[in-house]
């Protein structure tokens, strides 16, 4: 799978297919690729969208390609960054998924698409590209990523920076939780024989009122060994 980033007009790619993201009530997402694409399909397009009714989100589906100058359009109802207890990471994992395998059964070998979940409420950037890179590695298509804007497109081109550790937080069961510098938290499985990190957006409120009072607290000493995990661990 290859992969590429442009801040070129999405109209002007020669791709076989296109996607934009939609909202849970299925208007097209109001970032600038979408509103692009919008614009040149016009309400054509926007009711095709709207006649994919329940699309659920971490979903794509195709749809009429209502007047754009591609084989084939796709509707991807990607994840939007609410209280961040709706797995938004594994969503946007599973649309990408979604949105390729759709594409690749369709017969498309190549696909322009936004940054999907990247502009939208709060959700990292920088974790948001990482997942792009990631599924589009694995899937059939060759993907154009096109970004909104001057500063995401940067981001893109940057290496990507695996979060740091700010502080520790507490531990409940078998995990230790780490908050990150980007928003996130790393959960670290305690026990020695599995080596195991989870990016996760949130964490129970068990984690912060001093955790199970039946469980000691952690000693200084493992608490080094579960960083040291961390820093180890590439997710």
């Amino acid at each position: 799978m290859a992969y590429r980033i442009t801040q070129e007009d999405i109209l002007s790619l020669r791709t076989d297919a296109v996607a934009l993201s939609v909202e849970i009530s299925l208007e097209i997402s109001p970032f600038p690729v979408c509103q692009t694409l919008a614009a040149a399909g016009g309400e054509a397009l926007r009711a095709a969208v709207r006649e994919k009714r329940f699309l659920p989100v971490g979903s794509a589906v195709e749809i009429d390609r209502s007047g754009l100058g591609f084989a084939h359009v796709f509707a991807a109802a990607a994840p939007i960054w609410l209280t961040g207890k709706a797995n938004e990471l594994l969503t946007l994992h599973r649309t990408y998924e979604s949105l390729f395998t759709a594409a690749a059964e369709a017969g498309c070998r190549s696909i322009a698409l936004p940054f999907l979940s990247a502009m939208a409420y709060r959700f990292p950037q920088d974790e948001a590209v990482k997942i792009a890179f990631a599924e589009a590695e694995k899937a059939f298509p060759d993907a154009v990523f096109v970004a909104d804007t001057p500063e995401l497109y940067a981001l893109s081109q940057k290496p990507y920076r695996k979060p740091k550790i700010v502080s520790y937080v507490g531990w409940y069961r078998d995990h230790a939780i780490f908050e990150l510098d980007n928003g996130l938290f790393a959960r670290v499985d305690i026990r020695p024989e599995i080596r195991d990190v989870t990016p996760i957006p949130y964490f129970e409120a068990c984690y912060r009122t001093g955790n199970n009072p039946l469980q000691p607290p952690l000693p200084e000493a493992e608490i080094e060994r579960l960083r040291r995990i961390y820093e180890e661990y590439d997710w």
